[in-house]
């Protein structure tokens, strides 16, 4: 491993003093737009649990973060668009985001940001649906209804932690599901003509992973995986994984681990998840959602890695 460092969050809150609107940062989804590497990133204020959405900017991937602040007030990060309505599907916010650039149903080039959302904060759990906003002009604009729900046994009634590609003509979405009390976390794919309908299932789900992130290198396509359990103690397993392959949709190279959970970081020791990669001059880097142990021994104080690899 060549550089691990932690980007923003934690206990030492890094990246976040100053600001008056944003203590907790979590999942983020990383590409190059305009001149510079940009990340959507979700993030919570005092007591409201509603997930709301900022960004952060940084002209190279692993170095020079910041989240984006009001030009008139360097104290109050920016929101990337409204929260959703109290009454809707997706009440609790904005749950893992993941951004993709892609076509639509008539071939024009849109932007989209997916997210997982609950209606209801009784449960961890969900169950989640899976929806998105696109931007339209200068705003992100949220589709009123989900676009991907579950509908299989083992999915548990719940689908979260979407990641997702547009490669040759289909948008490719990654899941998470089985989310339950003492349940196997599983991943799935499903690929579909617009990225909104016609949701066409691709092999069988992946056991042992807790959600999966692909992106296209110059050959071929990197897949990182997080292995992270939900109601177990933490093996030598759990962490990220990479593998390699030559389409986006597999088969997959045996997968090498890039970082373990108890190899000793004290800001990631309680979790690795939700992996976002980039590949920049021959190097490739990982961001995740980490986590170690904050005040409160319930609440682990979530925040955002960076891991640099080789990008051989």
């Amino acid at each position: 491993m060549a550089v691990q460092q932690l980007v923003f969050g934690g206990n030492a809150r890094k990246g976040l003093s100053g600001l008056r609107n944003l203590d907790t940062v979590a999942d983020p989804s990383v590409t190059w737009r305009g001149d510079r590497w940009w990340m959507v990133l979700g993030g919570t204020h005092g007591q409201d649990r509603v997930i709301k959405l900022f960004t952060a900017e940084s002209t190279v991937a692993n170095d020079g973060w910041r989240i984006m602040t009001a030009q008139d007030d360097p104290g109050l990060a920016v929101q990337l668009a409204d929260a959703p309505t109290p009454d809707g599907w997706d009440a609790t916010g904005y749950h893992c985001p993941a951004y993709a650039r892609g076509r639509d149903a008539s071939g024009a080039v849109v932007e989209r940001i997916y997210y997982a959302s609950s209606s209801s904060f009784d449960s961890l759990y969900g169950p989640y649906q899976i929806g998105y906003l696109q931007l339209m002009g200068d705003d992100w604009v949220r589709r009123p209804e989900p676009v991907f729900t579950a509908s299989e046994p083992w999915e548990r009634g719940t689908v979260l932690e979407p990641n997702v590609l547009f490669c040759d003509g289909r948008w490719l979405l990654r899941y998470t599901a089985g989310l339950a009390t003492g349940a196997l976390a599983m991943t799935g794919l499903v690929e579909s003509p617009d990225g909104v309908s016609g949701w066409r299932r691709i092999g069988a789900p992946e056991a042992r992973q807790f959600d999966a992130h692909v992106i296209a290198g110059d050959h071929g396509f990197d897949l990182i995986i997080s292995r992270h359990p939900l109601d177990s103690k933490f093996t030598p397993d759990d962490g990220l994984w990479h593998s390699r392959g030559e389409n986006p949709d597999g088969p997959w190279n045996p997968a090498q681990q890039l970082v373990s959970t108890i190899d000793g970081t004290d800001w990631h020791q309680s979790g690795v998840w939700k992996p976002t990669a980039v590949r920049e001059n021959g190097r490739l880097v990982v961001f995740s959602t980490v986590a170690q142990p904050g005040e409160n021994p319930y609440v682990p104080a979530l925040g955002i890695g960076m891991y640099e690899v080789s990008a051989d």
